[in-house]
């Protein structure tokens, strides 16, 4: 009962803080119908239709998931003049600081979905475009927000480059705020110095320059990470074999996943980084943050698509983890 009056004081404190979501904005959107033939004209399944939505994705996804657990994501990226940029706007109303640019185009992720299961996705991927007018943009936000933590959401998509890495670490490091990655392999470099770094298990073997075959090679990639890019923590996540971590001066600990059916992982990484980051930046341990960060990735693979957790499920899923561990 101490342990869950523990994070239920945590999660308590997430109310009025802010946090600078920014990188790669990304429309989701779902087509959901039945399957009940095959088409005539090819071997491929006709779909009727059934709802239609969309949700946002990417950095918007990571912002969203800080939205639905009682504080304030700030959204800052990159997105074209178009309808689908007019959609995230309709989606993210409040902290929404995204730059709309002529020159870019809104990255989109169409998904078909059937019984639960993604049969098709159709990428229309964005060009996204950092000129000088928008560099000076994107400097006045992140120089303007008083904010309580920042996370940067890499999919590798063209928002997230040198110059904008050096003005949000600096920011970071003048406000005394945590400022966590979720890396891409093609931007490791820009990484060194930030707080903390969330890799799943291929980003992490390339990180690390040796691969990951089991659990003996977790902890050795784990301090290889650290020290190579000067964080004070890293953490792996690991899909169905949990969350591994090691912080500067501390033992590396592994916790084990707790989903009890799992239906899509996808956004399970934004939902590690948005929770784990609000818990640091309400002043939780690294160990508390990562098993709250657990129990809500836990939450999300059982349901299809992007989606968010509130305090009143995290902590229900905490008591429930706490009662069988």
């Amino acid at each position: 009962m101490r342990k869950l009056n523990r994070f239920a004081e945590i999660c308590s404190r997430f109310s009025g803080r802010r946090v600078l979501v920014y990188g790669d904005v990304i429309l989701d959107r779902y087509i959901f119908g039945r399957v009940e033939r095959i088409s005539p004209e090819a071997p491929v399944p006709v779909v009727s239709v059934e709802l239609e939505e969309s949700r946002l994705g990417g950095a918007g996804n990571v912002a969203a998931n800080i939205d639905r657990l009682g504080a304030n994501g700030v959204l800052l990226g990159v997105a074209g003049e178009d309808a689908f940029a007019a959609e995230i706007a309709r989606l993210k109303t409040e902290g929404n600081r995204v730059v709309r640019d002529a020159h870019s185009r809104t990255i989109v992720k169409t998904r078909l979905v059937s019984q639960r299961q993604q049969i098709v996705r159709i990428d229309r991927d964005g060009r996204i475009r950092l000129e000088a007018d928008v560099m000076e943009r994107l400097r006045a936000v992140i120089a303007a927000e008083r904010v309580d933590g920042i996370i940067v959401s890499d999919y590798a998509k063209g928002t997230v480059n040198a110059e904008v890495m050096a003005l949000l670490k600096a920011r970071a490091d003048t406000a005394g705020i945590p400022i966590v990655v979720d890396p891409k392999p093609s931007h490791f470099r820009l990484y060194r110095g930030v707080t903390g770094l969330t890799p799943n298990l291929k980003e992490a073997a390339e990180m690390a320059g040796r691969p990951i075959g089991g659990e003996d090679d977790l902890a050795p990639a784990l301090h290889r990470i650290r020290r190579r890019f000067g964080t004070r923590f890293t953490l792996i996540t690991r899909g169905s074999g949990g969350i591994s971590a090691a912080e500067t001066g501390r033992r590396i600990f592994h916790l084990p996943a707790f989903s009890r059916e799992v239906f899509d992982v996808t956004g399970a990484g934004d939902t590690v980084v948005a929770v784990l980051t609000l818990a640091l930046a309400v002043g939780s341990e690294l160990r508390e943050a990562v098993a709250l960060a657990n129990a809500a990735a836990s939450i999300v693979v059982e349901r299809v698509g992007t989606s968010q957790v509130t305090p009143e499920e995290l902590l229900e899923r905490m008591a429930s983890i706490l009662k069988r561990h």
